[in-house]
């Protein structure tokens, strides 16, 4: 990718996390920007994330404990999508199919954990609601908006902090703390500017969230210390997505001004990010988050190259990811994974939470002003089955990926300079061979090979007995159209030339005063597999 280009663009709303334990994912508020982008790999991913879902829901089937529908990840699949746009019918089958499945989700009970209610899966869903036109006073059969309010604390020092209720103790954190504080605020909640307020808590003096909150719930000091709390790249991300809504208010905007410098000064020279102390190596979950949250910047471009460039394309159309165009991986070592062994069961789920955190973030993609488009160089004439052969590209640029493809061929590579070649196998058989190379970006040339396979050749003689040094025609069969050919008589040539367009090659010639069997030979283009004889009876 190189230099970009500018025009209008708007990215919708969208965050996501794996690190909130019940909630798994959060929405943002929708920002306009003044850069214009390529949409080919937001598009492509969102519709690989759509391709995922089975009657709205992100299924995984028994592999050996069950099958089961993971209702967070298909929340955050429905906010990927409608960031992206274009998805309407599938959002819709995810709020569907989420509110008839809401109590499964925003509770326990389903597997034992009776009278439990999970405060960060319940502002998940209120938002969802919300962000689809759905109310969420009565979104299946409940009023999301009293049941998060209710488990919002009043009780000083932890006044505005999320609670769980559960018997598996309370797994509520800053993650769910920042979607609370936007669906709070949203629906007009009087318990908003408590949430908030303690939202704003879990930042530190560096401009940082955290991501837990303080074990003991009855220390005075409830906010983030720096040195002490880990810093968390998702955490910090969530809670500015979160908190645009209300960045009117003067101290919300300054938090959130603080939060994005400090995310400047976390990107990695190669434009990705790492996450928190489990995941500090480059990631495309906190590289997206990231780039969302520092909206249209120098640094969220680069973050989306970094982004496209572990994205299933064009390239990958010669490896197992050839039908998985548009899914992200987590990072280097996923994608090398999925290309030699393509998407499997064991990987599907880090694929699809990737990706429906990363594909919105692709948004920010810069256009390539100069693309380069692959001109397959024409070989011309005939080429010899079951021999390597060649296949040049030119109008590549240095650093293109690229894929041939065609009949026995699938060759990957990268370009070093405004010529490629790829070698392939062609494969046994006379026939018209086409092979195509694209890049990343599935620009392409597609160029037909003629290929020559071995045949025994008919060679007919006007006559057999001839008397001496008179004269004979032979002619060669089962040539092909324009094929170069030869007649050799007593191991001496007598005539070469291109065959017919009905594949014959004919030739006179005096067979000479010897008397006795004579050999004539047919070759055709390549001697070694395309031979015929004859024999004539030279008499006095």
């Amino acid at each position: 990718m190189r230099r970009s280009a500018r025009t209008a663009t708007r990215l919708g709303a969208y965050v996501a996390s794996a690190a909130l334990a019940v909630s798994g994912s959060l929405l943002a508020v929708p920002a306009a920007n003044a850069v214009a982008h390529d949409p080919i790999g937001r598009d492509q991913g969102a519709t690989w994330l759509a391709g995922q879902l089975r009657a709205g829901l992100m299924h995984y089937p028994d592999t050996g404990f069950g099958a089961y529908d993971d209702y967070g990840l298909s929340i955050d699949t429905a906010f990927a999508l409608k960031s992206v746009g274009g998805h309407d019918r599938e959002v819709a089958s995810v709020t569907t199919a989420i509110a008839d499945n809401l109590n499964k989700y925003i509770t326990g009970e389903a597997f034992g954990d009776t009278g439990s209610s999970y405060a960060g899966a319940v502002a998940k869903a209120a938002v969802l609601a919300q962000e689809t036109g759905a109310d969420p006073t009565s979104f299946g059969g409940v009023n999301l908006i009293t049941r998060l309010e209710a488990r919002v604390s009043s009780a000083a020092p932890i006044a505005g902090r999320l609670e769980d209720a559960s018997t598996y103790g309370d797994n509520a954190n800053t993650l769910g703390q920042a979607f609370a504080s936007r669906s709070l605020d949203t629906a007009s909640s009087s318990k908003a500017s408590d949430v908030t307020n303690f939202l704003l808590k879990q930042q530190c003096s560096s401009g940082y969230f955290r991501l837990a909150f303080t074990a003991d719930k009855t220390a005075a000091n409830q906010s983030c210390l720096d040195g002490t709390d880990a810093p968390d790249t998702d955490a910090t991300a969530v809670a500015v997505l979160q908190l645009q809504s209300q960045s009117a208010n003067s101290r919300v905007s300054t938090a959130i001004d603080s939060a994005r410098a400090w995310l400047v000064g976390q990107q990695k020279s190669d434009g990705s990010f790492g996450g928190g102390t489990s995941t500090e190596d480059s990631n495309a979950n906190s590289t997206g988050l990231a780039a969302l949250a520092l909206g249209d910047t120098d640094a969220s471009e680069r973050a989306a190259q970094w982004l496209r460039a572990r994205q299933a394309t064009h390239y990958d159309d010669c490896d197992k990811l050839a039908t998985q165009r548009g899914a992200i991986a987590y990072d280097d070592a996923a994608l090398a994974n999925g290309r030699t062994n393509g998407i499997t069961t064991g990987s599907t789920d880090q694929w699809r939470r990737t990706s429906a955190q990363a594909v919105p973030a692709l948004a920010y993609l810069p256009v390539d002003t100069t693309p380069s488009a692959p001109v397959l160089d024409d070989p011309g004439g005939y080429l010899k089955a079951r021999t390597r052969h060649v296949v040049t590209a030119s109008g590549v640029a240095s650093g293109d990926l690229l894929c041939l493809s065609g009949t026995g061929a699938a060759v990957q590579g990268t370009a070093t300079g405004s010529t490629w070649r790829g070698t392939v196998i062609l494969p046994a058989g006379t026939a018209t061979r086409v092979y195509t190379v694209r890049n990343a970006d599935g620009r392409a040339d597609t160029q037909a090979v003629k290929v020559l396979g071995q045949v025994n050749l008919s060679v007919l003689r006007s006559r057999y007995k001839v008397k001496r040094s008179r004269v004979v025609t032979a002619t060669v069969r089962r040539l092909a159209p324009g094929e170069w050919s030869r007649i050799l008589y007593k191991g001496k040539l007598v005539r070469s030339g291109k065959a017919s367009s009905t594949g014959t090659f004919s030739a006179r010639f005096k067979v000479g005063r010897a008397t006795g069997r004579q050999t004539i030979v047919g070759y055709g283009q390549f001697a070694d597999i395309r031979r015929g004889t004859a024999v004539v009876r030279v008499v006095r």
